[in-house]
């Protein structure tokens, strides 16, 4: 029992000063100024930062459509390029195919009439046309 009051009493004396408040000096207060004046300049630097950094996204954006729209028009331009330099070549071509219809017509022709006369079938043969 004894032991256990003398434990007791050493806990209480223990605990005691950690009961006391700590003092607040006047270094303190300074210190604890200067550094919210530090952090206040932080917070301001911070914002400068982001607005910053808003401000270039901006321009990266900017900068990326104006290139996107290069990138359109010079597409746009190749593809009326290519179907105007193409036009004349079309038109050669269908009348080629007219005039190929023509010469196959010509050719059929030519084949049944060599049917009755065995001298223009051994040209044609000649030719490769039968």
């Amino acid at each position: 029992m004894r032991g256990a009051a003398l434990l007791l009493s050493l806990l209480l004396w223990a605990q005691e000063p950690a009961n006391q408040p700590v003092p607040y000096t006047l270094a303190d207060r300074d210190r604890l100024i200067r550094v919210e004046e530090r952090l206040t300049s932080l917070e301001k630097e911070v914002e400068g930062i982001q607005a910053q950094l808003a401000r270039m996204e901006s321009r990266n954006d900017t900068q990326f459509y104006t290139l996107l729209t290069i990138l359109v028009g010079f597409i746009a331009f190749l593809l009326w390029d290519r179907r105007k330099a193409l036009a004349p070549m079309e038109a050669k071509v269908a009348e080629l195919q007219k005039d190929g219809d023509k010469l196959s017509r010509l050719v059929q022709s030519l084949r049944e009439y060599a049917r009755t006369h065995p001298d223009l079938a051994e040209i044609l043969r000649r030719y490769e046309l039968v």
